[in-house]
């Protein structure tokens, strides 16, 4: 009898197949951390052997390397809309930590340790990139909206006792709230994130940029919260 010919996967297929695998490595990275996880765990999940999946990815630094890469180009897309719409500095920084409240499904500074701690000491190139990632996805569109405050003298000046605005975007990332809800998707809710009632996301939101911007504000502006985001 003759041998069942197999089944020559579909360019198409073969793409849905390294999304699902990047899917399910960043949710059990971004939960469990990179040490805890193995590939045949990632395999499993995927329900793949883990020869299969190592024809897509060469090992398990690969894969979280492209897994960052893939998450950090997704969120910056995201805060670039966010930085673009016409509402002042302090109603869009509260949209930022709300569109990390309500998709962000991981605790970034876990991400950051891993990449500082837990890969390959000789990957000093794809460490340097991450690293590299890191500021021009998520501190770069952050630090554009300190910066229009402070061009604008809604903040201080550098020169007059305030804080540049990278270092500004640092701050901010490092007041965003521990926890976090899971989003109902696994993709960015575009009209969800404006149209949320979520009454404990929107106060901590608040709570964190009017302290941050009470601390940045510049004396000669007004000092309310309101006339800040107005």
């Amino acid at each position: 009898m003759p041998r069942a010919s197999k089944k020559i996967a579909t360019r198409e297929e073969t793409e849905e197949t390294r999304q699902t695998i990047l899917r399910t490595a960043e949710q059990l990275f971004m939960e469990y951390g990179y040490r805890a996880v193995s590939t045949r765990q990632i395999a499993d999940a995927c329900g793949l052997t883990q020869p299969a999946l190592y024809h897509y990815f060469a090992d398990k630094q690969t894969l979280y390397v492209e897994v960052i890469k893939d998450n950090t180009a997704k969120t910056q897309a995201a805060l670039e809309r966010i930085v673009r719409r016409n509402e002042g500095i302090a109603e869009r920084l509260c949209l930022i930590i709300r569109y990390f409240q309500n998709t962000i499904q991981h605790d970034i500074s876990l991400m950051v340790h891993d990449i500082q701690h837990e890969l390959d000491p000789q990957m000093k190139e794809e460490m340097k990139m991450l690293n590299q990632l890191f500021l021009t996805c998520l501190i770069t569109p952050i630090a554009s909206v300190f910066e229009e405050g402070i061009q604008a003298d809604l903040l201080r000046h550098p020169k007059l006792g305030g804080i540049d605005a990278t270092s500004a975007a640092y701050l901010f990332m490092s007041m965003l709230p521990k926890s976090r809800a899971r989003p109902s998707a696994t993709h960015y809710d575009h009209h969800a994130l404006y149209t949320s009632r979520n009454g404990a996301n929107i106060e901590q939101a608040e709570t964190v940029v009017q302290i941050l911007l009470y601390g940045l504000a510049n004396k000669d502006t007004t000092s309310t919260y309101t006339d800040i985001i107005n």
